[in-house]
């Protein structure tokens, strides 16, 4: 008997010790191990997947060359991913393209989702776009008794929007896929350094009418770049 508390001592020290493990300053391949997860505050993120690719192939951004940041903002927490996303016809390099996934789990309800981008810049043709999807209250791709969200930043000749933030009533669970796009297009160059996400914590809140209105327009915005993306 002695031997089997002592034994399910150390296994409950391995669990919460688990547990109990902040997210580290680090590469993003350290993230994607099986099982791994890591805490910002009272959140906990795990899932973690990522996928490069690139035009022409072999020129993806790899996962251990995207420095990760855990954002530890009082009741704001999340993630900044960094890496030198750049696509230019001057190089060669048509387009790079990185597909983030992860779920946020929270002891206290989240209310808002803010994504960022920073150092962004094109020419000509160049094009910077992260289309991200948020799955409230359940986990993707399915999202079976969730709610669906859509945020959208870019900075490209028809525009430039950095940050993009929804509201919503609160959720304890958030599952987040995030597709980062740099196109060069015909002539032209773009780049991007930093992405951000974070996830405000508050009392539960109904969206404001204007919070409906930018949610639709990051669908709209989606649909714009899916034709911008054909056009390239």
């Amino acid at each position: 008997m002695k031997s089997v508390v002592i034994a399910l001592s150390l296994v409950l020290a391995c669990t919460v010790g688990a547990f109990a493990s902040s997210c580290p300053t680090t590469t993003y391949d350290q993230y994607l191990g099986s099982g791994f997860s890591c805490t910002i505050q009272d959140q906990t993120y795990s899932n973690f997947a990522y996928t490069g690719t690139s035009n022409p192939p072999g020129f993806q951004i790899p996962a251990g060359s995207v420095g990760v940041t855990p954002i530890n903002t009082p009741g704001n927490p999340g993630l900044q991913f960094s890496a030198g996303w750049l696509a230019s016809t001057a190089t060669g390099i048509m387009e790079q393209d990185s597909l983030f996934q992860f779920t946020v789990n929270s002891n206290t309800p989240i209310t808002d989702l803010t994504l960022a981008i920073g150092g962004a810049s094109f020419i000509g043709t160049g094009e910077v776009i992260v289309a991200e999807t948020a799955c409230l209250g359940a986990l993707l791709p399915s999202c079976t008794g969730g709610q669906l969200i859509t945020l959208t930043v870019f900075d490209d000749s028809q525009g430039q929007q950095l940050v993009d933030t929804a509201n919503f009533a609160g959720v304890t669970e958030i599952s987040v896929s995030k597709d980062l796009t740099v196109a060069a297009g015909t002539n032209g160059e773009a780049t991007v350094s930093v992405l951000t996400d974070q996830f405000s914590e508050g009392t539960q809140t109904v969206p404001e009418p204007s919070t409906l209105s930018m949610i639709g327009l990051g669908g709209l915005g989606l649909l714009g770049f899916a034709r911008r993306k054909l056009n390239l």
